[in-house]
Order: C-alpha cells, then sequence, then structure tokens
C-alpha cells in the first residue's frame, strides 16, 4: 500500500504580509490620488490663482509614499537587509517584497515630485 505524505500548512503572519503589501501598493495608490486631486484642484486655481490646494494635496500625498517606502524599508531591515542569500523561503520572499515595495516608493516620490513641479514653478495653468 502505498503512504502518502501530508503537507505541513504553511505559517502565515498576517500581520508581516500587510505592512508588506502596504509598502508595495501605498506609494502608487497616493500618486493615483495626488494625480486626481491636483487635477480638480488645478481648475479652481487657475480661475482664482490660489494654489494652496495643490502644494497641500502634493505634501500630504509625498507623505503618504514616504511612509509607504519608509514601512518597506523597515521590512528590508527587519529581513536581513541583503540581497545576497537567494531561495524559496520566506525571508527571501520577504526581502523581495520589502525591497520592490522600496524601490515603488522611490519611484512614485519623484513622479508625485515631478508632477508638483509645474505648480512650484508658478506655471500651472495654460496660457
Amino acid at each position: 500500500m502505498a503512504r502518502t505524505a501530508k503537507a505541513k500548512p504553511k505559517h502565515i503572519d498576517l500581520a508581516v504580509a500587510f505592512r508588506l503589501w502596504i509598502g508595495i501598493l501605498l506609494p502608487p495608490i497616493a500618486w493615483g490620488v495626488q494625480l486626481q486631486s491636483v487635477y480638480l484642484a488645478s481648475e479652481f486655481g487657475c480661475a482664482t490663482s490660489n494654489f494652496t490646494w495643490n502644494h497641500v494635496l502634493s505634501a500630504i500625498t509625498l507623505t503618504i509614499a514616504m511612509i509607504g517606502g519608509a514601512i518597506a524599508w523597515w521590512e528590508w531591515t527587519v529581513a536581513g537587509g541583503t540581497t545576497e542569500e537567494e531561495g524559496s523561503n520566506g525571508m527571501s520572499r520577504r526581502r523581495f517584497m520589502a525591497l520592490i515595495g522600496v524601490l515603488t516608493s522611490a519611484l512614485f516620490s519623484v513622479t508625485i515630485i515631478a508632477q508638483w513641479l509645474p505648480t512650484l514653478m508658478g506655471v500651472p495653468c495654460a496660457k
């Protein structure tokens, strides 16, 4: 008679998984919110020459994107903070997701700043 091996269920730490996904998803969500909200606030700003809301919204979303990067950075350092080791274990996946979160945060933070530049330079309205 053949013996069947029972697979052990993998333990997933939901708090770690949540922080990893926050680190990956928070920066692009912040960028999307910034893109849409500044687009809406620019109409008001061009009509009144008051771009305070553009600055406030851009600063808030940049902070949120950087918070996502900080969470990812913290997870990366807790997981070992190295890219030397390869494998298919849980720590390798944790390091990979954390590093992707750090890089995503950097990309979308630069994108938010780039979209904030026209308002900072004083030329957000088409003339």
